[in-house]
């Protein structure tokens, strides 16, 4: 969506605390997909964290980093992932229930296209 989008609408990754860190709740697929990360505690150490992901997933978009009082997770209730489309003043339209089982690219894309409604 971000390829197919990106010239209408800016995409943004946040990435907030592990959900799944080793020195915490480990997921068994993280296990299987050998990705191992202790919970970071300073910027630097999410830093590298998100940087791996980005490298993994080969993301088309910018990712920024919340802080370390995880205040946009905090505000946001994105823990562990979520989709929400806004507005050009910031607004949220649009958001999908937790991540991952509740996610809804259908549901992001219909969003987007919706907003674009009107737009030259």
């Amino acid at each position: 969506m971000a390829k197919k989008y990106g010239g209408r609408v800016h995409f943004l990754c946040v990435y907030i605390k592990e959900a799944h860190p080793t020195d915490g709740s480990q997921s068994p697929a993280n296990l299987d997909d050998k990705v191992l990360f202790t919970q970071p505690t300073t910027d630097d150490e999410r830093a590298e964290v998100a940087a791996a992901c980005m490298l993994r997933f080969n993301f088309s978009f910018p990712m920024v980093l919340d802080n370390m009082t995880d205040e946009a997770e905090s505000k946001y209730f994105a823990m562990p992932e979520r989709l929400y489309v806004l507005d050009s003043a910031g607004v949220v339209t649009w958001k999908c229930g937790i991540g991952p089982h509740l996610f809804d690219p259908d549901g992001f894309e219909a969003a987007i296209e919706a907003q674009l409604v009107g737009v030259t």
